[in-house]
């Protein structure tokens, strides 16, 4: 535990103010976030703080066990941008692996990503247990996936969330990946396990790529040698361009060849 909460410390120190008493606050009692321009913000009065401690304090009086630890998540919140301190502190009450508690895991990662997103995968790694771990590197992956998808990617692949968390972290770096190379993103997509990570993120990929280049996302669907894979895609597709109108469906499937045309259409494409 004290060497998480060091490292929550140091995750803290990124994105808020620094500790109290410390030399760079000023007469008027503030000082700035060591972080860049985009996060400076300014301490609240003293009076704040003092507010904080006393919130803190009647939480961890809270006789009920779930009302103490939703106190106590609303206090790490609340001072995560005045005083870090307190919010470890109130951060190390809630219980290993709580919703209270991965949530605010989730925030000091893509905080800490936004920052520097190689410490933010050093500091998720000390995470007191492997889906703790899970759940930051996720959010990192997501934080980064638009400038760098490729090591987003890798990092989901070595993670160990859940079946849920993945479906959801998977759809959120497609969606960010898409905007910069379809192709890059369906090649990866594909190495995925039958599943719902999988759908989700095939359906994605063509709903942003059939209207950008339909040529493009006709021969990836001809590529793919898998049979479930290629239905799989197959009907993805299909969905996307019963939703269309004719003039949109013919000119996406004009340059399509016979056999793929009868495969996508399938004689079940609705006429408007």
């Amino acid at each position: 535990m004290k060497r998480l909460l060091v490292l929550i410390g140091f995750g803290l120190s990124l994105v808020s103010c620094d500790k109290p008493n410390s030399s760079n606050s000023n007469e008027s009692g503030s000082d700035k976030s060591p972080v860049g321009s985009k996060y400076e913000i300014r301490r609240k009065p003293a009076d704040s703080v003092a507010e904080l401690r006393t919130q803190l304090d009647a939480a961890q009086k809270r006789k009920s066990l779930s009302e103490r630890q939703k106190a106590l998540a609303e206090v790490a919140w609340n001072a995560i941008e005045i005083e870090p301190w307190i919010a470890r502190e109130a951060f190390e009450k809630l219980f290993t692996e709580s919703p209270e508690r991965l949530r605010l895991i989730q925030h000091y990662a893509m905080r800490l990503a936004e920052a520097d997103p190689v410490k933010a995968q050093e500091w998720a790694k000390t995470m007191e247990t492997e889906r703790e771990t899970a759940v930051a590197l996720g959010q990192i992956a997501i934080q980064i996936a638009e400038d760098d998808p490729h090591s987003a990617a890798k990092l989901i692949a070595d993670s160990n969330l859940t079946a849920n968390e993945l479906d959801t972290v998977v759809v959120q770096v497609i969606q960010r990946w898409v905007g910069k190379s379809e192709s890059d993103a369906a090649s990866w997509v594909v190495l995925f396990s039958p599943g719902a990570a999988r759908g989700a993120g095939i359906k994605v990929i063509v709903e942003r790529w059939l209207p950008r280049d339909s040529v493009a996302a006709f021969d990836w669907l001809n590529s793919i040698q898998d049979p479930a894979l290629r239905k799989e895609a197959t009907a993805a597709m299909r969905n996307v361009i019963s939703h269309q109108s004719p003039e949109i469906r013919e000119a996406w499937l004009s340059n399509v060849r016979d056999e793929i045309r009868i495969e996508i259409m399938n004689d079940s494409l609705p006429n408007h």
